[in-house]
This record gives structure tokens, sequence and C-alpha cells, in this order.
């Protein structure tokens, strides 16, 4: 097979654009790039050969490959309170291999992990590139890097800094060792039983020394961060990504806009009780989740409001299962329910998405020359966002991840895990 014709699809391209109506959509499975994105009735359209495959999408939509920008492949659950690294590197690398298979059966097929144990999410996105290994784009931060005693003071994902000399070193550690971006906490969050959402953690200075090592390199910083006047010193030092933002007035939504710099919601952690409940979280950690849903929805309407650029992320594994669905699915409906359009989640889980991770030009929207990173789902989610729970058929870099589409079911993921159920999330085993 040299090339596959999806015909008698919509195709949804990851831009905001209109939904394509009687359209078609050609990849070359060798080379794995899209080479042919419009109406199927264009003069421009190609034929099938001989040897090409042709699969009938009718009623089907076809979407680019969904994108998670905020997940920890190695997430443990229940937090511990305490510091304890209960695995070796070489199983953390396996686990996050793992998971990243886990989310591209899901149809993510761009994951950003924003902090993982033993720079494994380096070590899984060097195999992947170098073909050693197949699996979704990654994006890797390695360590996070916090103050001493910081939110995630108890993770060994993260490494302790005090001063400006030492959070400058970690941060050229971490570009050594391969860091695509760095992930700073500025303020406290969930996790911590002691801590508040709006408890500044970090001085202007050592954040400074963050951004600007970073910067110096071609690299964004991302930040979790809770509170409202800690989220404008953030964006007044140069931080790239709001990760989060429980609480933000007006006036920081303006200031986000103004500046165009980029949030990542993640508002299935505080619509996720049952979730939590389920995984032995602590009483205080569910009941600051429970505090903070309110004031956190209205602080993504404000953004939304504004026409604020967002980008899909769950802080949760990107497959986990979660009132119905997976969790990057769920996070595309608490979107539509905060306000957006769903033509414009579908952008914020896909385009929006690719150009925070700085891999637009790779994927993250159907256009000739990049890569076959596709999903496709029965019905329109460009008018109700449900729809993504059809997934019918996906794949990465015109290869196959699975497919139910009729006469072409197939799940290859049975041959690469023939005795390993990967149904996904965080009760997989460890």
């Amino acid at each position: 097979m040299a090339k596959a014709f999806l015909t008698n699809c919509r195709v949804v391209d990851g831009t905001t654009a209109p939904a394509v109506e009687a359209a078609l959509v050609v990849y070359d499975v060798k080379t794995g790039l899209l080479v042919y994105v419009g109406q199927a009735d264009s003069v421009a359209a190609p034929k099938p050969a001989s040897e090409d495959e042709v699969v009938d999408c009718c009623g089907f939509t076809v979407m680019p490959g969904l994108f998670n920008v905020h997940t920890h492949l190695n997430l443990v659950m229940p937090f511990l309170p305490y510091r304890v690294d209960q695995y070796s590197a070489g199983y953390c690398a396996l686990m996050a291999y793992r998971r990243s298979i886990e989310a591209m059966q899901c149809g993510i097929t761009s994951i950003r992990c924003v902090g993982d144990r033993h720079m494994a999410d380096v070590a899984v996105r060097n195999a992947i590139n170098k073909k050693m290994l197949w699996g979704p784009n990654l994006v890797a931060c390695g360590n996070m890097i916090i103050a001493h005693n910081g939110h995630s003071n108890h993770n060994p994902h993260s490494v302790e800094c005090s001063g400006v000399a030492q959070f400058r070193e970690t941060s050229r550690l971490m570009l050594k060792e391969g860091a695509d971006f760095l992930k700073i906490c500025l303020t406290g969050g969930f996790s911590g039983s002691n801590e508040g959402f709006a408890d500044k953690q970090m001085t202007d200075d050592e954040v400074q020394a963050v951004v600007e090592i970073a910067h110096m390199a071609g690299k964004k910083v991302a930040v979790h961060i809770g509170g409202d006047k800690p989220i404008q010193d953030a964006l007044r030092l140069g931080i790239d990504s709001i990760e989060h933002a429980y609480i933000m007035s007006d006036e920081t939504a303006d200031m986000l806009k103004s500046l165009d710099r980029w949030l990542v919601p993640t508002l299935s952690v505080t619509r996720a009780f049952d979730y939590l409940l389920s995984h032995g979280a602590p009483e205080y950690q569910v009941r600051k989740a429970r505090e903070a849903a309110h004031v956190h929805m209205e602080s993504i309407q404000r953004a939304i409001q504004r026409d604020v650029k967002i980008a899909v992320g769950t802080d949760l594994l990107p497959s986990d299962p979660i009132e119905g669905t997976n969790a990057t699915v769920y996070e595309a409906e608490c979107l539509v329910a905060a306000g957006m359009t769903p033509l414009k989640v579908i952008n914020a889980a896909t385009g929006n998405a690719a150009a925070l991770c700085g891999i637009d030009k790779l994927t993250g929207t159907l256009v000739a020359g990049k890569l076959a990173d596709i999903t496709v789902v029965e019905g329109k989610p460009d008018e109700d966002i449900h729809a993504l729970r059809n997934l019918k058929m996906v794949t990465k870099s015109g290869s196959l991840v699975w497919s139910k589409i009729p006469g072409k079911e197939k799940q290859v993921l049975q041959a690469v895990f023939p005795t390993t159920e990967c149904g996904g999330g965080t009760f997989a085993k460890w």
C-alpha cells in the first residue's frame, strides 16, 4: 500500500476554519505525511492507484490527532505526604512509554509532559524520535524546578532550589539533559496540605533567572500557578505559559491577552471528585478541589471571553478514565461548558497546542506536507464536542494505531502488547 484515501468524510483541520464537507484526505503510508486535504471534487484532488487503500468515511469527521499539553507520565496516586522514590529510572521510563502508548490509543498523538521522574520523558522522547520505539510526539521538560519545600516537594520529579544561583544552575542542567522547555512552580496547589493556591513560593529574581536561561536557549517556561497577583508577576517576568490559573481577575485576564501568552486551564482537576476519591486522595485534597471549582471556572471564563490563547491539558494522564470518557476529551468538554465553541476547543487541542509546543510546522493541523497524525470520529465534534467520544480511527505519522471503521477494523496495538490491556489511566499496573 502506497497511499491511503479517506473518502466521503468531513474535515475539521485544526485551524478554526469551518468544516469542509464532502472532503478527501490522502496520506502516504511510507513517508507518514499528508498528501492532500480538501474538497473531493477539486481538480487538484489525487486519484487512487491500484496499490492504494480507499477507506469510506461516510458519516465521520477527520481531524488532527489530539494533544494533551499538561500531564505527568509517571503520575502516582494518591500523593504521598513525604518524598520517596519508589521506582528505578528504568522502570519509570517504561511506565512513561506505556502511558504514552495508552494516550495514542485514545487519539492523543502528541503529549507535553510538564515534569517526570528520572527525566523519563526525555528518555522516551529520544527513543521515539530515533525510531527505536513507536509512539506519540513527545515534548519533555524533565524535572520540575521548585523552591525548597515548595509545591510538589514530595515528588521525586522535582528539583528544589533556593536563590538565583541554584535556579540558574538547575535550569542549565535541565537544558543540558535535553529539556524542550522548563517548568517551575510559583504558587501552592492541591498536593500540599499547608499551602494555598495563591501562596507565592519563589522570589521575582528566582523566576527571572529561570526565564533568562530558558529564553537564551530559545526555550519556553511553563509555570504552575494558582493566584491572581502571582499570575501578574509571572507574566511581567516573561513566563510563556500559565498552567491552571485557579484564581484570575478581569485585570489579569486582560494582561494575559495583551501580552499574548498561553493559558492551559486544566479544568479537569477541579471537576474530578469521584476520580480523586477512587484514587485514595486525602480529604484535604478533595476539599481544596471542591473549594476551587467555582472560582476556577469563573477565571477560565474570563480568559475565554477575551479570546486568550488556550491549549488543552489535564494534569491527569491523557488516557485516564473519567466521566465515561478519557481525561483529554473530558477537558475539552469542560472548556465548552466554560463558554468556548466546540470548533475553538478542537483548535485548542490541535493547532493551538502544537504552536505552544513549538511543533506546529510538524503536526497539529491537517495540511499537506505535515505528519499524518489523524483522528476519525463519528459525528460532528465541531458542533457537538461530545462526538469526540465516538473515536473510530487513529493514525500516527501515517501508521494505523487502530480502526473500527467498517471494512478496516484492525487493532494494531494488540500486536504490540498481545497480552496487555491498554485501556489506559492511572489504574494501570505499577
